[in-house]
C-alpha cells in the first residue's frame, strides 16, 4: 500500500499490512467519516534513541532500590533529580 489515504474500517481489517508499508517508509492517513483523524508513518530514528536512554535512566534508578519505609509514590520531580 503506497502513501494515501484509507478508512478506519480498512485500517483496522488491513492494520498488519499497513505496518509492513509504513517499515518500508509509507505515509498513510486514516479517515472517519471522509476525515482525516490519524497519520500512520515511520518513527523517527531520534524518538527510539531518546525513549533507550530513558529506559537506561529508570533502570538505573530501579536498581538502587527504594529505601526502606518507602511507602508513597514517586513524583516526577523526584524521578528528573536522580
Amino acid at each position: 500500500m503506497p502513501d494515501g489515504l484509507v478508512s478506519a474500517a480498512e485500517a483496522n481489517r488491513d492494520f498488519s499490512k499497513m505496518l509492513r508499508d509504513v517499515e518500508s517508509g509509507a505515509r498513510i492517513t486514516i479517515t472517519k467519516d471522509g476525515k482525516p483523524v490519524a497519520v500512520l508513518s515511520p518513527a523517527d530514528a531520534s524518538m527510539n534513541v531518546d525513549r533507550s536512554s530513558a529506559h537506561r535512566r529508570m533502570m538505573a534508578m530501579l536498581s538502587q532500590g527504594l529505601p526502606l519505609g518507602f511507602c508513597g509514590g514517586v513524583d516526577r520531580d523526584d524521578v528528573h533529580s536522580r
